[in-house]
């Protein structure tokens, strides 16, 4: 309990700092305000955050930032934010912090963290990898077809990702101790 109250004070003070908005605009801008990219990037993103942070929190943060994307790029942000609910969802079955049963079941079977990512792990990504391709599938389409009624303009005319941080030292500090927290969990 005292773990995941824990986490959720973190991830709280990662929010108020702004870096969910950050790395999300990040990754936007990365793959240059393109959709089907957006999708891709967004799932990995969604995957790889809720192997240290909770699913539902994580999903919280990256829903609102994809439909602010999505009003600005004009595509329709439920296709991509059911896919980052399966890919949370999946990310978050890697390891033990993922999500609160695997702390359940990791501490009855006393597993280290990393003994329960070598046995989730695998199997968790190579579900990703299927799930992306899945959603790629049945999404594309509607995607594209989005994507070229709406062209993506200069990358200087969407919000930066340097907009998304008010209080630089702030989120320095709450970016430093999510690292630590990753470190300390890993080891």
């Amino acid at each position: 309990m005292i773990f995941i109250g824990g986490m959720m004070v973190m991830v709280e003070g990662l929010g108020a700092a702004g870096f969910f908005r950050w790395l999300c605009l990040l990754m936007a801008r990365l793959v240059k305000y393109r959709v089907i990219p957006i999708l891709i990037s967004f799932m990995l993103l969604s995957g790889f955050l809720s192997m240290f942070i909770d699913s539902i929190t994580v999903m919280l943060f990256l829903a609102s930032v994809t439909i602010e994307l999505a009003r600005l790029l004009k595509f329709d942000p439920v296709p991509v934010i059911i896919a980052e609910i399966f890919a949370s969802n999946t990310g978050g079955s890697a390891t033990m912090s993922g999500d609160p049963p695997n702390i359940i079941i990791g501490t009855h079977f006393n597993y280290t963290f990393t003994d329960f990512a070598a046995n989730t792990g695998p199997i968790a990504w190579i579900s990703m990898i299927l799930v992306m391709g899945l959603f790629y599938l049945f999404f594309r389409k509607a995607l594209r077809q989005q994507a070229a009624e709406n062209p993506p303009k200069s990358p200087d005319q969407y919000p930066q990702p340097g907009e998304a941080i008010q209080n630089p030292r702030f989120f320095a500090l709450s970016t430093a101790i999510f690292v630590l927290a990753v470190v300390l969990l890993v080891t």
